[in-house]
């Protein structure tokens, strides 16, 4: 039977936790290190009556079966969840209010830790819409951490009493009969013998007054009897009964002893010894754990006190780091460094420029002052062979006299092979003033620069440079 309705259940966590001196890390505060060990759950009656399970059960309580463990972070957890289920007292049970007693077998690292055993109160526990995390938002959880010990108690238990169930009148006395069979001891009502008398005696002397039998007669149809008070008496006393009034209205009055009264624990505050003055949260981030006060996520979060560190307080600084933060100038600095001012005198060896920043500007001949111009290489067919990577940007034409009429078209070529966007077609009329390629030009150590004539005019003039912008 994995349940027993309509009992209700609780829910209790904890975490138990052991404050060590500081360890070896770079703070020297004290540490916090998870418990290890067992708690165990004792139900204070030795077993509870549940009226209204189908049917009616007896329930005995193992606390062998009610031993959780801490896990490695000092949770209390069972059957590696956290928390663990206890029956919930209340109406349904017999007794009811009945508390939980809490023990302990823990120790830290093999060492045994005592901590006096207490008792709790378990209310039912109705989990928070969240299944994911159904202790947020909660009601009934009790955490062991934050609940007050409260003294030991097997609850108010009720011994069920009688109650009357039928009146029976038997002659001139009432017999009530209780709700397990037996009877009490007749009740006498005198005037009801007597009322059966007179109408005796007006029966067998019919020469008595027919106002003396009515009368009788009506003293006994209009007898009534209602219920008045009904009291309790001290356990053990016997049940009484009182019947009061009349004619014709009589009122019964009952006295029912109590069940025995079970043991009653002390709720006085004072008298519960072994309680701690105060009762600090636990910092964390679970939903039953608190926030610090000075958390950057809360809204009025405090103002850092101003404070400094020395730079041997620095863990991880060496001598040279030190040196550096504590030296008064820059003089002292660089001592620190080995290191020279930039005005020491003996900087004047020259550094190798960054590539491609250097100048490299080229004036290639192709044709002599006096030589005219042609299709081809003209005087220079071996070209200009590269003595390190540049890159142009320009080339600028122009000849030393200019062609009757007619274009001059110049282009340059690497390694034989015509350079993209460095042709230039120039007319007569400004080829001594010459024309312009720009684009980026690429040569690699090694590569051989010529300058080609593709087409030439009517007469052309004499001479022909090429003058390149560049950058190595």
């Amino acid at each position: 039977m994995a349940d027993l309705p309509p009992l209700k259940y609780g829910k209790v966590v904890g975490r138990f936790l052991a404050n060590i001196a500081d360890g070896p890390d770079i703070d020297d505060v004290p540490e916090f290190r998870a418990l290890s060990g067992t708690v165990t759950f004792t139900a204070a009656p030795e077993k509870i009556l549940v009226y209204g399970s189908e049917p009616p059960a007896t329930v005995v309580q193992l606390p062998d079966h009610y031993v959780a463990s801490l896990d490695e972070f000092g949770h209390l957890t069972w059957r590696d969840q956290r928390g663990i289920r206890l029956i919930s007292p209340d109406a349904e049970t017999n007794p009811s209010g009945w508390t939980w007693r809490v023990s302990f077998q823990l120790d830290y690292e093999g060492s045994p830790v005592a901590i006096a055993p207490y008792s709790i109160e378990v209310p039912p526990y109705t989990p928070g819409p969240d299944p994911e995390n159904p202790d947020e938002g909660s009601t009934g959880l009790v955490d062991l951490t934050l609940v007050s010990p409260v003294p030991g108690s097997e609850g108010d238990a009720v011994v069920r009493g009688l109650s009357v169930v039928d009146v029976q009148l038997v002659g001139d006395a009432l017999v009530f009969v209780l709700d397990n069979g037996d009877e009490l001891d007749p009740v006498v009502v005198p005037q009801i013998q007597a009322a059966e008398d007179a109408k005796q005696a007006a029966v067998l002397a019919q020469q008595a007054a027919e106002d003396a039998q009515a009368d009788a007669e009506a003293a006994v149809n209009s007898f009534s009897l209602s219920v008045g008070d009904v009291t309790t008496v001290p356990n053990g006393s016997p049940a009484t009964a009182s019947v009061l009034g009349g004619p014709p209205g009589w009122t019964l009055n009952l006295g029912l002893p109590e069940g025995p009264e079970g043991p009653a624990g002390s709720n006085d505050w004072s008298e519960i010894t072994g309680k701690p003055a105060t009762f600090p949260p636990t910092i964390g981030p679970g939903p039953t754990e608190a926030v610090a006060g000075d958390d950057p996520r809360l809204t009025d979060a405090r103002t850092p006190t101003a404070h400094s560190h020395p730079a041997s307080q620095i863990s991880d600084s060496s001598a040279v780091g030190r040196a550096v933060l504590t030296a008064t100038d820059a003089a002292a600095a660089r001592s620190a460094l080995g290191a020279v001012s930039s005005s020491d005198p003996r900087l004047s060896d020259p550094r190798t420029p960054t590539a491609g920043t250097v100048p490299y500007d080229v004036h290639y001949i192709a044709f002599g002052k006096s030589s005219t111009c042609a299709v081809g290489l003209g005087d220079m067919p071996f070209g200009l062979k590269m003595q390190r990577a540049v890159t142009f940007s320009k080339v600028a034409y122009r000849c030393n006299t200019a062609g009757a009429a007619g274009d001059l078209v110049v282009e340059l070529r690497k390694n034989g092979t015509t350079i993209a966007g460095s042709s230039a077609t120039i007319p007569a009329a400004s080829q001594v003033a010459g024309g312009t390629a720009t684009g980026t030009f690429a040569f690699a150590e090694g590569d051989v620069l010529t300058v080609y004539v593709t087409a030439v005019g009517t007469t052309p003039g004499t001479g022909l440079i090429a003058e390149l912008k560049g950058l190595a």
